[in-house]
């Protein structure tokens, strides 16, 4: 259980990068091109090196109006050995993308369950076209019903969603231009978590650093744009 509950975690912090994913005619956070491939790396507090995420686009289609992106995400440890591929699907429509929380969720996790009834209710994590200070952003989250001899129930919110500033940032990937925005995590399933968010997000390529504090304020992890075409 301990093992599902981390992974449900991870998935959330780093699903906070992929969520402005859109073509340049519907949302300008990130070009989505077939075949375009960024990096993100991950580290400690104190600088130490945690593991990468890869992703690749492999297809994306219009049609009605909606565009749909199929993205390959690859997960690495510190030592670089791939722990998770998983394709993943996003789509935008009138400049706002959403994605479909339940593709975030590793099969091998799901497997655990299978005798058991799992029911999901997911909220979708959108970035609206147009940024400015002082907007808030709507939640997203997820709720998880186990039914089984030893019931479970959990909920993972991303809340408080607030754009801080436009500030200028540098990350191994380069030198952007990018909004600010803060928000919380909280975890309830037994014991109740709660940390806090900060991204930058740049137009045309997305969030290039993501960092994670506990409720006390002290940095826990974070994550940078390594590498992008």
């Amino acid at each position: 259980m301990k093992t599902f509950i981390k992974t449900l975690a991870l998935i959330f912090i780093l699903s906070m990068p992929l969520k402005s994913l859109a073509q340049s005619d519907c949302n300008p956070y990130l070009l989505l091109d077939e075949g375009r491939k960024w990096t993100t790396a991950n580290y400690n507090a104190k600088d130490k090196y945690r593991g990468k995420q890869s992703y690749e686009v492999l297809s994306v289609s219009d049609e009605d109006g909606t565009i749909t992106a199929n993205v390959m995400l690859t997960s690495y440890d510190k030592k670089d050995k791939m722990v998770m591929e998983k394709e993943v699907e996003f789509t935008c429509k009138d400049g706002v993308v959403e994605m479909d929380m339940s593709k975030y969720i590793p099969e091998e996790t799901m497997e655990s369950f299978k005798n058991m009834e799992v029911e999901m209710e997911f909220e979708a994590i959108t970035i609206p076209e147009n940024l400015e200070a002082g907007q808030y952003l709507e939640d997203g989250g997820v709720n998880i019903s186990v039914q089984g001899p030893m019931p479970i129930s959990m909920e993972i919110k991303i809340q408080d969603r607030k754009v801080m500033a436009k500030e200028n940032i540098e990350v191994p990937a380069g030198n952007y231009e990018a909004w600010k925005i803060n928000s919380i995590i909280k975890f309830d399933a037994m014991i109740t978590r709660e940390t806090k968010n900060v991204e930058w997000i740049a137009e045309n390529v997305g969030v290039v650093r993501s960092e994670q504090y506990d409720k006390n304020g002290k940095l826990n992890s974070y994550t940078v744009l390594t590498e992008i075409n």
